[in-house]
């Protein structure tokens, strides 16, 4: 290497510079190696989108799709020149304990190089794993430990190949990948610019000029993924919901009331919007309202009624800036999670583009795992979304909104939405004594395996429930004492439910048993002092022209729900079908032939899985563990069933589908 080294002698002032003087000026090359990490940084990049192309195509159109991508090249772009930087740094501190110039040079090449080559071969092995190993996935823990012993390799291995053929490598390979990026970062960033993307921020504009009204306050609490059966309000044999139950004995409890999804986005845009998810099209967590969808919603109408609309959430798959409906509010905040995950999302949260749901799940993804793994090292077991935060907001803009306007509030908060690491105060209130680590209570899959036990998990997302139910008890509460609970109407309900059985945790997937889609609803009206027990049944769709037909508002004919104000005055509805559904294999502007519908009536669910043409049958009211398949005993009940669910399905794919 030296003799390399000293063939490549530079000329200063007309005359040979020595040796030492030579390998700095040659060997460094500190632009040559800002391109190399670039070009290593963009190639992960592409292998990242040709991963995610397809699902991505499943609700983005394809110049959606690249300004998700140039959005996440510009990104990748300041990652490179960041980690440019701290490899700088680490080589200079190195280079205090390293007196040979030649060690220092070749440790910060290793440097720079190493850590953008290792990410661009992680992300070949998971092309790797997603084509030939789709059912294993390893942790980020295995993944980072893994990271770092193929950096040691590579090390090793550019002190063997010799600085001198890195370079020329990297001059004759990469150079040109990396301005072909750096090009098309530009016209990216110039479509982005004329697309009008810009970063969101909590805004809260000034109430209307006051107006008589005598219109009540409406408070919309909805709690993420709280199931019904594990909520002792609902009969449970924990003690987890005690504020809970405080509270419905002076509203309506339904006891069969089910998510129209079974994740948060479709689910919470069933409550919005008033419809299903075959009609608004969220099909999938990172989808979004399109055309008359973003229009038509319930804070519109309220708003168009003389309402000050708010929302505060802390997931942001239910939020008005990712569902695309901001203008239908008066404020809007988002209580980001603690530490560099919140940091992240907060920062990709750009209005017109998906950035902040792509980047997320889609491109960067080694970049978020690596933020959650350095979270878990800096804060192990602190839970990030707490509830507080959302209802300090709620509470605070109560008091500065007054009585100018009546006031639509929605509140979304995260808990008991894994990971469930139990804040201090409610551990240990059913987990047993002697499990200490709470850090393990994470569902890394959906699927039950080797780790925790699931009745420990399930204790731990008790503890959870516990922990939500206080921090609501406190809202409610303060509404109660300052008299705004008596004349508003309050309702508590969930996004979804979660799995313990069937061999699945967590939430999502194909199935749509009722433990993750049978929730929690109560509705408190103004004066009311008595609770009640309804068995009517219901979906998430009905909330909207529940809440318009209670301020003697029009129902619009668009909502695919019914209003339940006849059940709470004690009368009785006519008899109908309620679906919920998982649809996210489909792309949203095709018709539907893929994924899982379930259809109810008073007694019997029925569920179909499109792919396969499986069917289920259970009476939920009398199998509530949906143990018992009746669809081969009651064959007249399922084929009534299906040509209900089947006729519903071809009357949908008859419709044009108009997405902006």
């Amino acid at each position: 290497m030296q003799a390399s080294l000293g063939a490549n002698r530079i000329q200063v002032n007309g005359a040979a510079a020595g040796p030492k003087r030579v390998v700095s000026a040659v060997a460094m090359r500190p632009g040559l190696s800002l391109l190399s990490v670039i070009a290593f940084f963009c190639l992960s990049l592409e292998v990242e989108v040709l991963q995610q192309i397809d699902g991505l195509r499943l609700y983005l159109k394809l110049r959606e799709i690249a300004l998700e991508a140039g959005i996440a090249l510009l990104l990748t772009l300041a990652i490179a020149c960041a980690w440019w930087l701290v490899a700088r740094l680490l080589g200079l501190i190195a280079g205090i304990f390293l007196k040979k110039e030649p060690m220092r040079i070749n440790l910060q090449w290793a440097l720079w190089i190493g850590v953008p080559l290792v990410y661009l071969l992680v992300e070949l092995f998971r092309d790797f794993n997603l084509e030939f190993l789709p059912g294993w996935r390893p942790s980020p823990s295995h993944e980072v430990l893994s990271g770092l012993g193929v950096l040691v390799i590579c090390i090793v291995g550019f002190s063997r190949i010799g600085l001198p053929a890195l370079q020329r490598f990297c001059s004759t390979r990469l150079v040109a990948i990396a301005w072909v990026h750096i090009a098309l970062a530009m016209v990216a960033a110039l479509a982005l610019v004329m697309h009008g993307v810009r970063l969101f921020r909590d805004y809260e504009h000034p109430a209307r000029a006051a107006v008589v009204s005598t219109s009540p306050d409406i408070y919309l609490i909805t709690i993420d993924a709280l199931r019904a059966e594990d909520t002792s309000v609902y009969g449970y044999s924990r003690a987890t919901t005690p504020n809970l139950e405080k509270f419905a004995q002076r509203s309506f409890v339904f006891d069969d009331y089910f998510a129209n999804a079974n994740f948060t986005n479709p689910a919470s845009s069933s409550i919005e919007t008033g419809k299903v998810p075959w009609s608004h099209r969220i099909f999938q967590q990172g989808g979004f309202l399109r055309g008359e969808n973003q229009k038509e919603n319930l804070a519109a109408e309220l708003r168009q009624r003389g309402y000050y609309t708010a929302m505060i959430t802390s997931n942001f798959f239910a939020a008005p800036f990712r569902h695309r409906t901001l203008d239908s509010y008066d404020a809007v905040m988002y209580p980001s999670p603690l530490g560099l995950t919140g940091f992240r999302l907060r920062m990709s949260n750009l209005l017109h583009v998906n950035t902040q749901a792509t980047l997320s799940l889609s491109l960067i993804r080694g970049l978020s795992s690596l933020g959650q793994y350095v979270d878990r090292l800096l804060w192990p077991g602190v839970y990030a979304w707490p509830a507080e935060p959302v209802f300090s907001k709620a509470t605070d803009l109560i008091q500065r909104n007054g009585v100018s306007q009546p006031l639509f509030l929605w509140t979304h908060i995260y808990p008991p939405h894994d990971p469930y690491w139990v804040p201090p105060g409610y551990q240990h209130r059913f987990v047993p004594a002697g499990v200490r680590n709470y850090t393990h209570m994470v569902t890394e899959t959906n699927k039950q395996g080797a780790g925790v036990p699931v009745e420990q998990l399930r204790a731990a997302y008790d503890e959870m429930i516990l922990y939500a139910d206080h921090c609501v008890g406190d809202f409610l509460d303060d509404l109660d004492r300052t008299g705004r609970l008596d004349r508003s109407i309050v309702i508590v309900s969930a996004d979804h439910g979660e799995y313990f059985e069937h061999n699945q945790l967590a939430h999502g997937g194909p199935d749509l048993y009722n433990s993750v889609i049978h929730v929690p609803l109560m509705i408190h009206l103004p004066g009311q002092t008595q609770g009640a027990r309804l068995s009517q049944l219901a979906q998430q769709a009905d909330l909207l022209p529940t809440v318009l037909d209670l301020i003697s508002a029009p129902i619009p004919a668009w909502t695919d729900g019914s209003s339940l104000k006849p059940v709470l005055e004690n009368k009785s509805m006519p008899a109908r079908f309620v679906f919920t559904m998982n649809l996210e294999t489909n792309r949203i502007f095709n018709p539907i032939t893929k994924g899982t519908v379930a259809v109810m009536d008073d007694d019997f669910k029925f569920v179909r899985y499109l792919n396969s043409g499986k069917e289920l049958l259970f009476r939920y009211k009398t199998d509530p563990g949906e143990l018992q398949n009746l669809v081969a005993t009651e064959p007249q009940v399922a084929q009534r069933m299906r040509g209900v669910l089947m006729n519903e399905i071809q009357e949908i794919n008859r419709k044009p589908i108009h997405l902006q």
